[in-house]
């Protein structure tokens, strides 16, 4: 309201403000606290064994708890100023969990559960959505302004970044790689028991024609590849190339692959990092 010229920020206070991210599965929660750039400054891990939502919602809360303590006993001048949460689900609004089905959740108003648990404002973002935000500011969007995240495991997923900025719509969440899409012979990734030598190379060389697939239509700078079956293909890059050339043009460009491996701490950060421009007001942070 001041007379003048507008005030443009220039960069973060660090000393400002805090922020807690959140990673939900069906195994474990993992948070971490970072500060107002996502440097993580502290981290727990804690395995589930009851996935109802009051349960899981219950332990999230002494987690951020935990979290904020020590945060206040080490800087007790650096505030928590809000919580960001991802979970492999359709979210509406940043608010509901309209449907989680690794966790089978149906209409848990988590962000309203977690806040009177907490005490602290709460964002909740899916999953993949999370994760490419992540590679947007600390992974291939350093590099690559248009790039997708695809992610193979319990489920395959897919994320596309353009701009510098995730994409999401109202079908964010829902899983839209199906198994029309990834065929009847999909390998089962999902680390629930280990491939040998010869399914690793098979599973590499379909996830390629994935990916080449998915390449095709998004014209994409890099691709970055995650999830809990990524590490089966790390040694198969050959097979992995092999799949991407059965579906491109002989003429196109090779593709920048990038192979991550499975972090949800990294995850984790991406919600810090949602949650950071959704209290700061600023890009475009989709409540998806």
């Amino acid at each position: 309201s001041e007379v003048g010229r507008p005030a443009i920020p220039l960069s973060v206070n660090l000393t400002s403000f805090a922020l807690i991210g959140l990673s939900i599965t069906h195994e474990s929660l993992v948070a971490i606290v970072t500060d107002a750039r996502a440097t993580v400054l502290d981290s727990r891990t804690l395995s589930l064994t009851d996935l109802r939502p009051a349960a899981v919602l219950r332990e999230a809360g002494n987690l951020i708890r935990e979290l904020r303590d020590a945060l206040t006993a080490k800087n007790p001048a650096l505030p928590i100023a809000g919580v960001g949460v991802n979970i492999g689900a359709q979210i509406d609004g940043g608010r509901i969990v309209r449907e989680a089905p690794f966790l089978e959740w149906t209409n848990v108003h988590a962000a309203d559960r977690l806040e009177k648990l907490t005490g602290l404002p709460v964002l909740i973002v899916h999953d993949l959505t999370s994760l490419a935000e992540a590679e947007n500011c600390f992974g291939a969007g350093l590099e690559a302004s248009r790039f997708i995240v695809v992610t193979v495991g319990i489920g395959t997923g897919f994320a596309l970044v353009m701009d510098g900025r995730v994409i999401t719509d109202e079908n964010t969440g829902f899983g839209t790689i199906t198994d029309a899409i990834r065929g009847a012979d999909w390998p089962d990734l999902s680390g629930a028991r280990p491939l040998t030598a010869e399914e690793s190379a098979r599973a590499a060389r379909k996830v390629g024609r994935l990916v080449g697939t998915a390449a095709a239509f998004t014209m994409p700078q890099a691709v970055v590849i995650s999830g809990e079956g990524a590490r089966f293909l790390a040694g198969n890059e050959e097979e992995l190339d092999a799949g991407i050339a059965e579906v491109r043009h002989v003429s196109a460009s090779g593709l920048d692959i990038q192979l991550r491996e499975h972090d949800f701490a990294f995850w984790a950060r991406g919600a810090a990092t949602a949650a950071i421009q959704w209290i700061l007001g600023v890009g475009e942070v989709a409540a998806r």
